[in-house]
């Protein structure tokens, strides 16, 4: 009874200290604050890694106390792997029942074999166990519906290992694949798997499991899993290898995608589909839950060039929530703006004006005229119900020699800021900034444009005004969006780095956040076949 109070102490106390982790990690002795999150997963790390420390009084009593399930089914994925196969007071629901059973080590067959025997649920462990491990015969005995973590899991495993290779044949051949397990949210669908389902790399294969972060006090993983239930802490950092995609790999970025995705390395896959707008290709990759680095940046642009990947997001609020939140959630307004603009570009104002509540200003869209341009009676509306809008209604009518839609924007009353529109007061006329003069100096119409504005400056005795914290409206879209590239990748990494140039203080024309280009990867896909040669890793800038 003293252990268990000694237990719910510790529980309650949640200061973090070094001792505590590394004498946890290393499986010497349980933390005093195990209220502390980090110091829970360096436990849990611990109790995987150690059999002694797994089998300890102190951690027993831990996995006995009542909401602690956590630390049981470490310390039971620990026997396992061990090869002893959980008695029933250790085991006794399935909250208990852990779902990764094969990393850091795998068990003997037999033993997986009797825990199957023992414990009929945790048959699909078992049985992607056997994957991983290459027991064939005995994922043959299991009789499971084929499902694609185990495939997947069977092909990474199959470059050495012949079981493994077999385990994987054998689920590709079936007519029907069922979904199964989840990585992401760790549940097996034993009752009521659905069929149909297919490869998607959407598996935490085990060599991504050897990663490891240093455990701190705030401690945070951009793993996509956490199949292990620890997040990859550790005593040091252990970097996995910059995935380099193969030619084949490669190639799925320039054709339609296989039914069965015949490689683990997506990111690159859904950052270009984000980017390009392809709403088909993207909800099948991403990640469902999570979001690929840089994949808001890619996705705001994908939104503006693609009517359907507006649609899309707009019906699926929470999707655009899961990927800003990975980055800012705050940018889940530069998606919307997205969406805005997108209807506006195609002449629909509804959306907008009609919406009940009303858009506030913070999501009225910048750029409402790339890639397309609205008709001269779509800004004109827009600019007559939004004031907010005018300038960049205006800036849209000198981008598409609109003269006299600009005109009567210009000459629109205009509410100065901060205050409440009086119908009664007479308004100020829309000024002419330094970005309507910026966008009238590449106009068709300069000498127009630029005419009017410098009589209005003059009437008034205004100078140009171009506020620091909107110097992104300084781009022109037609100049900067979507541009070629002149650096030659010898390879392509699947991450976001050949993306995203991260630009500090140096904004992207959508805002203050760096800028997604595709760029690289064109020019890297095109010159395939070429004489040009650059060296793996390296990369060269043409001319």
């Amino acid at each position: 009874m003293a252990e268990m109070d000694l237990i719910t102490s510790r529980l309650g106390q949640a200061g973090f200290t070094d001792v505590d982790c590394e004498s946890a990690l290393k499986g010497q002795k349980l933390p005093v604050n195990l209220g502390h999150s980090t110091v829970r997963l360096c436990l849990i790390s611990g109790i995987r890694q150690h059999l002694d420390f797994a089998r300890s009084d102190e951690v027993t009593d831990l996995c006995s106390t009542p909401g602690q399930e956590i630390f049981a089914r470490a310390r039971n994925a620990r026997l396992i792997m061990s090869d002893v196969v959980p008695g029933r007071e250790l085991m006794s629901n399935k909250e208990s029942y852990p779902y990764c059973i094969w990393h850091p080590g795998v068990a003997s067959e037999d033993t997986y074999r009797k825990l199957a025997a023992t414990y009929p649920d945790m048959r699909y462990q078992v049985g992607r166990a056997c994957a991983v491990a290459g027991y064939a015969q005995l994922y043959h005995e299991l009789n499971l519906l084929p499902d694609p973590c185990i495939a997947e899991e069977a092909r990474e495993a199959s470059r050495d290992n012949d079981g493994s290779r077999y385990i994987f044949e054998q689920i590709m051949a079936a007519p029907v694949r069922y979904s199964v397990f989840n990585d992401y949210d760790l549940t097996i669908a034993l009752d009521s798997p659905k069929p149909g389902a297919f490869l998607n790399a959407d598996t935490a294969v085990s060599v991504t499991l050897k990663e490891r972060k240093k455990y701190q006090g705030c401690f945070w993983s951009k793993s996509y899993f956490n199949i292990t239930e620890d997040l990859g802490i550790g005593l040091e950092t252990v970097k996995p290898k910059t995935v380099i995609l193969t030619d084949d790999e490669a190639d799925l970025l320039v054709s339609p995608l296989p039914i069965d995705l015949p490689t683990m390395n997506k990111d690159l896959l859904i950052l270009a589909s984000a980017y390009e707008g392809n709403v088909d290709r993207y909800a099948r990759l991403r990640r469902k839950g999570r979001s690929v680095k840089y994949e808001v940046h890619c996705l705001v642009p994908g939104i503006y060039r693609s009517t359907a990947m507006a649609f899309w997001l707009n019906r699926n609020p929470d999707i655009m929530h899961e990927v800003a939140a990975a980055w800012d959630e705050d940018f889940v307004v530069d998606l919307r703006r997205g969406i805005h603009a997108r209807h506006i570009m195609n002449n629909a104002t509804h959306h907008l004006l009609d919406a009940d509540p009303p858009v506030p200003d913070e999501e009225l869209p910048y750029w409402i005229w790339y890639p397309n341009t609205p008709s001269s009676y779509t800004l004109c509306k827009l600019a007559e119900a939004r004031a907010a809008m005018r300038p960049q209604c205006a800036r849209a009518c000198i981008a598409a020699g609109y003269r006299k839609a600009y005109t009567k924007i210009m000459d629109m009353p205009y509410p100065e800021a901060n205050m409440p529109v009086d119908p009664h007061k007479p308004l100020v006329p829309l000024p002419a900034d330094g970005y309507l003069i910026r966008e009238a100096e590449t106009t068709t119409y300069r000498d127009f444009f630029l005419e009017d504005m410098k009589r209005r400056r003059e009437e008034r005795g205004l100078k140009p005004q171009r506020p620091i914290h909107d110097r992104w409206k300084g781009r022109s879209p037609f100049q900067c969006a979507d541009n070629s590239s002149d650096v030659l990748y010898g390879s392509l990494p699947d991450h976001g780095k050949c993306m995203v140039q991260e630009a500090g203080l140096v904004h992207s024309m959508w805002g203050p956040f760096d800028a997604a280009e595709l760029g690289n990867v064109r020019l890297y896909l095109s010159n395939r076949g070429s004489t040009n040669f650059v060296p793996q890793g390296s990369n060269i800038v043409l001319g």
